[in-house]
């Protein structure tokens, strides 16, 4: 996956660091992680934290992949609204999975307290309604949050017209949302969790593995090898074609960021926006004061298509942008494109899969992928080290 400009972006508030190794020797750990994006990142920390022997490989840089297309919108709610998530899995679960939502939400508020300054900030969202005949649909779904004291209010045409910048035909508002910096976090959760004896390997890709009665036998595409008890593949939609054909559907998106804002002309709380429409446009602003909008999302078919769409594409982001934020003059500065997969429920994969016992998969698809991040790393910590943990049910592959 092609990620140089948004790499660009996040780099350009980052900078370059010392790249870790690649790894061509011999090793042991009690888990090997592969993927040193956000989800491999949250998941080393927590499981160093409580003790256990850690490696991270990557075959690219840490967070050049799937994180570096991020925009790093921190919500509670799924791609999937509560009341047709409901309707899936029933009544319960749905709010449970809301809730869990706003858990890492506070999870990754304390990390970034924890690990210094990573562009986190707590914002409001609002979420549109795109359609006239959208309005009822988030005012049951209002209703629904409320009924699960889930921090949701609805607001009407003319109550988002007095409040906002934004022309819809209601919204929700929420209070629990945050953004932040996902190349930053990243770095951070790695180096605190090598600290702690984690090895992190750069530019090393893992070329095979296999079960055996004491744990997992990995190969990597330098030669090297490394015993563990258990493998976790927090690889985004990287995953191997068999199980990715049965799971997900590829999607390009794409995004751009603009030069610096000097008057947000009603948007004071700079608010994380998105909307009701499928596929779905979304605003957040960033901490040096520009706009980052993506969505114009087309079915994947491969990465140079997905490329080649890119001028057409962003220029349609910047009409919705203009639509949706009229007074607020803008130019776009940075954009890129990126591929995500997306369930049908709206939901991650976190857990095991009966063929091979030894691993494990955190796999945050959807619009989500950093809070299901966060929610993955606190089930796989817990298997991988002999616990049970009450929500792994929800998002098990043969739910």
């Amino acid at each position: 996956m092609d990620l140089h400009s948004g790499a660009a972006f996040w780099l350009l508030s980052n900078g370059l660091v010392e790249s870790p190794p690649p790894f061509s020797g011999r090793d042991a750990c009690d888990v090997l992680i592969v993927g040193a994006g956000i989800t491999g990142a949250l998941l080393a920390d927590a499981l160093s934290a409580d003790g256990s022997d850690v490696i991270v490989l990557d075959r690219r840089e840490p967070g050049l992949g799937s994180t570096a297309a991020s925009t790093a919108l921190l919500l509670f709610d799924t791609d999937v609204e509560l009341t047709e998530l409901a309707e899936r899995i029933g009544e319960s679960d749905a709010a449970r999975v809301y809730q869990l939502g706003i858990d890492a939400i506070g999870t990754i508020a304390r990390l970034c307290q924890e690990l210094g300054n990573c562009a986190f900030v707590r914002r409001p969202s609002l979420y549109l309604a795109s359609r006239r005949l959208h309005r009822r649909r988030l005012q049951q779904e209002a209703k629904l949050r409320e009924r699960h004291r889930l921090p949701s209010t609805y607001l009407s045409k003319s109550e988002l017209a007095s409040r906002y910048p934004f022309r819809a035909h209601g919204a929700l508002h929420s209070e629990v949302a945050a953004e932040v910096d996902p190349l930053r976090l990243t770095r951070a959760l790695l180096t605190r969790a090598s600290g702690r004896g984690c090895r992190v390997y750069a530019r090393t890709a893992l070329r095979s593995y296999q079960d055996q009665p004491a744990g997992i036998r990995a190969v990597t595409d330098r030669g090297g090898e490394i015993q563990a008890r258990r493998v976790v593949f927090a690889i985004g939609y990287e995953v191997p074609n068999h199980l990715r054909r049965e799971l997900v559907t590829l999607t390009s998106t794409y995004v751009l960021a603009t030069h610096i804002v000097d008057d947000w002309d009603g948007w004071t709380d700079r608010c994380l926006v998105w909307e009701s429409a499928r596929p779905y446009s979304y605003l957040r602003t960033s901490e040096d004061n520009r706009i980052l909008v993506g969505g114009a999302d087309v079915r994947f078919k491969d990465a140079a298509t997905r490329d080649r769409l890119m001028p057409g594409r962003i220029r349609k982001l910047e009409r919705r942008l203009r639509k949706m934020v009229p007074a607020i003059e803008t130019a776009t500065a940075f954009s890129w494109g990126g591929t995500f997969g997306e369930t049908e429920d709206g939901l991650p994969y976190i857990g095991g899969i009966e063929e091979s016992p030894g691993a494990l998969f955190a796999l945050g698809y959807g619009g989500n992928g950093i809070t299901f991040g966060a929610i993955a790393a606190g089930i796989l910590r817990d298997v991988c080290v002999g616990r049970t943990h009450p929500d792994a049910q929800l998002f098990r592959f043969d739910r």
